[in-house]
């Protein structure tokens, strides 16, 4: 059919500038001709077998996409400039015209090097075929000077040769203002979540990888160790940052109570229920995020609401026939060995798997006391407003004292010592003398090591070298077989020392 068409073209004796075929269609470019000659191509083409239908075009398909690509390009924020296998340029976008201080008339077929006063990466890209990125140049001609970062890519054929080279260029002042909005908006997020050691790190990059999902999050850590701050960072994070953050503790409140409070109820349900009825928080935290403290201390029955709602986006109010449909980012937290309990029938497998999507494991304080430092700072900036006072710091001997302790109730333990102290301090400085930590519900200060006003016995004294030993062998060796053979006793022995004071570590 192309050669027909080709034919009766050239039968008129028209100009042909281009032809393109495409399935089931095919465009022709020729040159002005005569209405006269245009209406008999139209019915000699109709003539040709095959041909259904013939109407003019403005442009050929591949010149409109040639033009919504360079329209495209033109609009982007960024130089972007090609180049071909003899370094002459072949694409010069609007803004690169901003950074070279030329216009792409001028430039276009020219030699790279007439833009550069230096050896460009593009250049090095031509030879080697290896893409660069974020490489940093100053651009100087005879009009103007520019910094900026550029990232290229080799443009290459069938046979994998590179026949050109593609680059995009940006104001590398505009590419810091950018990476200091972004650091800027992950900084505040966790301003609370104080702690820089290499295990919170750990933790927060998590956090903030998972922020934009929708997955539901499970927060695994003991009591005090910061899990709703967390949960707040998340949410910050996440794409639902300007939406409601909705919060229960579910160990705070009976059954018949958590039921109502979080799918709500209408008029007349129950004895004492508000005569207008009551939205829950799932339909309050609609389009935002829910935060489940405390999830293990769901019962049963709870258990099995919570995960209708998770599997079918659903909700029924009490006392209600009609479902609601919700869209709610959970965010679950518990200090409970769920796996345990679903072993001893307390807790539901499938549930478990519904929250435990993503696992958040935060880390206790005894694993990063390198932290101690920053929230000792942090807690006497926040209590000198409470408190009224003007405590600027504290004594190396006292944050020494608080990194021998293991703190078994984490951060929360750690802000009620460091209000203790201040509230028993009156110069500037805390010191060990303000100290005051319990130990197996007896009060042992720190202005002597051991001193007979602590009122402490022998007995209590050994526990103490004992449980201190143990810990740092466990923190040491992450085992308590190699703890135990340093510390020339059995694993076993070490084992039930660690039962008997409480101490949790993870083989």
């Amino acid at each position: 059919m192309a050669l027909d068409i080709l034919h009766k073209i050239y039968e008129l004796n028209i100009n042909l500038i281009s032809l393109e075929v495409l399935p089931k269609n095919g465009q022709i470019k020729i040159e002005g001709i005569p209405d006269e000659a245009k209406k008999a191509l139209i019915s000699s083409l109709y003539s040709v077998e095959g041909v259904i239908d013939v109407h003019e075009i403005n442009l050929l398909k591949k010149e409109q996409n040639e033009k919504n690509l360079l329209a495209i390009i033109d609009s982007v924020d960024e130089g972007i400039l090609a180049i071909n296998n003899k370094m002459e340029i072949e694409f010069f976008n609007n803004y690169c015209e901003q950074i070279f201080h030329y216009k792409k008339e001028e430039v276009i077929g020219k030699n790279i090097n007439h833009l550069f006063n230096i050896d460009t990466p593009m250049a090095k890209l031509l030879q080697t075929g290896e893409k660069y990125d974020n490489i940093e140049i100053n651009i100087k001609n005879n009009r103007g000077e520019s910094h900026y970062l550029t990232t290229g890519r080799p443009i290459k054929d069938d046979y994998n040769k590179t026949i050109g080279v593609v680059a995009s260029l940006k104001d590398i002042k505009q590419a810091i203002e950018i990476a200091n909005v972004v650091s800027t908006i992950k900084e505040g997020a966790f301003k609370e979540v104080i702690g820089n050691s290499f295990a919170m790190e750990k933790c927060k990059k998590l956090c903030s990888s998972v922020a934009k999902s929708n997955s539901t999050i499970l927060l695994r850590g003991e009591s005090g160790t910061g899990k709703e701050l967390l949960a707040k960072a998340i949410k910050n994070l996440s794409n639902r940052t300007d939406k409601n953050f909705v919060t229960i503790n579910c160990a705070a409140l009976p059954d018949n109570l958590i039921e109502s409070e979080l799918f709500g109820y209408e008029k007349g349900s129950f004895t004492g229920a508000n005569t207008s009825g009551k939205d829950g928080l799932f339909k309050e935290a609609d389009e935002g995020t829910l935060f489940l403290d405390e999830i293990g201390e769901l019962s049963m029955v709870l258990q099995a609401k919570l995960l209708r709602v998770l599997q079918e986006g659903v909700i029924r109010k009490i006392g209600s026939t009609k479902e609601e449909k919700v869209d709610v980012r959970i965010i679950a937290a518990t200090n409970r060995n769920l796996e345990k309990m679903i072993r001893n029938g307390e807790f539901r497998e499938d549930l478990y798997y519904r929250l435990n999507v993503i696992p958040v494991y935060i880390p206790p304080l005894r694993d990063r006391l390198d932290d101690i430092p920053n929230l000792v700072t942090f807690f006497i900036e926040k209590l000198n407003k409470k408190l009224n006072k003007n405590v600027s710091g504290a004594e190396l001997a006292f944050i020494n004292a608080l990194m021998e302790y293991n703190w078994p109730g984490n951060i929360r333990e750690l802000q009620n010592v460091i209000e203790r102290a201040m509230n028993l301090c009156f110069d500037n400085l805390l010191k060990t003398e303000h100290l005051i930590i319990d130990f197996h519900g007896k009060t042992k200060t720190f202005s002597s090591k051991f001193s007979f006003d602590d009122d402490i016995k022998l007995k209590d004294v050994v526990e103490i070298c004992e449980k201190e030993t143990i810990i740092k062998a466990l923190n040491r060796y992450k085992s308590y077989r190699k703890a135990a053979k340093v510390l020339g006793v059995s694993h076993t022995t070490i084992i039930n020392k660690a039962k008997k004071y409480n101490i949790i570590h993870i083989n």
